[in-house]
């Protein structure tokens, strides 16, 4: 489990911080988590071509479905590691969610429209965000009306921050039609202020699931400045103040 978490640690930081609250048999259950979900979503990253990536793509959905029927792992540490966390089939059809939107990362330019787009960010973003929650025993009405707004505004400043990275790779988040960053920033936003609120009279045993939505503000002031990261120390500080205060 040390090596999944250093995994995660370098590739989710931000995520793997927000976990540093959570008791260590919590911990383990959200690092499993977020190792499958980095599995998945660096299916474009690897594969030289479309058809592979659905392969790639085929093969975690098959993984994730047998661990949901009972059946033992596949030998993937991630998947290991999940086998003791996955109890109810409802876990791998919110994996299966994430898969199935997962296959617009091998398009181009795979969003038309401003609902196209939030729907893969409601599957990806959210989809992770109800599975973090669920490791925390925390998915109730109240936690599930945040996961919207805080999902898709992180939904949108992570394609933001990526943005040059896939643009080098000759693609774009960007909805076809009057889409624009200026816009999913200011959607971003929009979508933040919207989860503050709703997020203020949880318990505080979800915040180890939620609580990297505190980083927002920082990082959409970094973003209005043409930056697309903020240092270590001030994420870090950023956490402890939300955890302390229980507000994000």
């Amino acid at each position: 489990m040390d090596d999944l978490d250093q995994l995660v640690r370098r590739v989710d930081e931000d995520r793997w911080l927000a976990s540093r609250f959570a008791p260590a048999a919590v911990r383990e259950r959200l690092i499993a988590v977020y190792a499958v979900n980095y599995e998945i979503a660096r299916t474009a990253e690897i594969v030289s071509e479309g058809a592979l990536g659905d392969i790639r793509l085929e093969w975690w959905r098959e993984a994730l479905a047998e661990i949901g029927d009972g059946k033992p792992p596949r030998p993937h540490p991630a998947l290991v590691a999940l086998h003791g966390t996955l109890k109810r089939r409802e876990w791998a059809t919110t994996f299966e969610g994430i898969i199935a939107a997962r296959s617009k990362d091998l398009e181009p330019a795979p969003f038309m429209t401003w609902d196209a787009l939030e729907s893969y960010i409601d599957a990806t973003a959210g989809g992770v965000m109800r599975l973090a929650l669920e490791a925390c025993d925390g998915l109730d009405g109240e936690a599930e009306a945040v996961v919207l707004p805080a999902a898709r505004a992180w939904g949108y400043a992570g394609l933001l921050r990526a943005a040059p990275y896939w643009r080098a790779k000759g693609r774009s988040a960007v909805p076809h039609q009057g889409g624009s960053a200026e816009a999913m920033l200011g959607r971003a936003r929009r979508y933040y202020e919207q989860a503050r609120p709703l997020a203020r009279g949880l318990p505080s045993n979800v915040f180890p699931a939620i609580g990297y939505i505190a980083l927002l503000p920082g990082y959409l002031r970094a973003l209005a400045r043409g930056r697309h990261e903020t240092p270590a120390f001030v994420r870090q500080a950023a956490l402890v103040a939300a955890s302390a205060t229980g507000r994000v």
